[in-house]
């Protein structure tokens, strides 16, 4: 896998291993300039990545 197959995936898969066995490994950081990264762990293969996540949209609750 890679990280443009991990994307097209939806995050689902590691983009090392493929497995579905990741998770967050930190608390999100805090948005800056409408971005929010969050350290990402695979517990199949030990990988270890940051997702970037933008701000898009927003809606009343």
């Amino acid at each position: 896998m890679t990280f443009k197959s991990y994307l097209e995936s939806n995050g689902e898969n590691c983009p090392k291993c493929g497995s579905t066995a990741i998770k967050a490994s930190a608390s999100p950081e805090k948005m800056k300039a409408g971005k929010m990264q969050v350290s990402m762990f695979c517990g199949t293969c030990g990988a270890r990545w940051r997702d970037i996540y933008a701000l898009s949209k927003a809606e009343e609750l």
